[in-house]
């Protein structure tokens, strides 16, 4: 059994995960500039959570393939990021990136960058505002590309293909 990261966890870091941020806060176990790298050792992580934390990435295919190299196979990571079409992506002058359901696209194999990580698209899940939620699917999937501040926030669900290429 591997470990449980919360990275960039800040004071809220996941029950039972080892929490991972630049600065040292309550909650905080391991101090790291996670963008320059993580102190953990290849496919030795089951579990990654990355709540709120990956929009401020700045190199986003260098940390891609940083959470694949500590990723066991068949490890989960779970992301949870402002919807790119909502205000809360903008308002934090600290995020660098707009993140979509197809962002998450690029991280498979192939991918036309020549990474050699392989993330597989488990899950995705859309927090609605409130008067659109109750919404049927159908309708809130064109509400949320083409109306502002529709959906709040994507949560995706990824998982560690290894060997790269399966």
């Amino acid at each position: 059994m591997g470990l449980t990261l919360d990275i960039g966890c800040g004071p809220n870091k996941q029950p039972g995960a080892i929490g991972v941020d630049r600065r040292l806060l309550p909650g905080v176990d391991v101090v790291c500039d996670f963008e320059c790298g993580l102190p953990f050792r290849d496919g030795s992580v089951a579990s990654i959570y990355s709540i709120h934390s990956i929009e401020h990435i700045r190199d986003l295919m260098s940390f891609m393939a940083e959470l694949y190299r500590i990723c066991a196979p068949g490890a989960q990571v779970y992301v949870r990021t402002p919807y790119y079409m909502s205000r809360n992506a903008f308002v934090d002058p600290t995020h660098v990136r707009f993140m979509t359901e197809k962002t998450f696209e690029y991280f498979s194999f192939p991918n036309c960058y020549g990474l050699r990580i392989h993330f597989r698209v488990v899950s995705i899940e859309y927090n609605m505002r409130k008067g659109f939620k109750w919404f049927p699917e159908f309708l809130q999937r064109p509400l949320r590309r083409h109306l502002w501040n529709v959906c709040d926030e994507l949560a995706i669900t990824l998982e560690a293909v290894k060997p790269c290429g399966e």
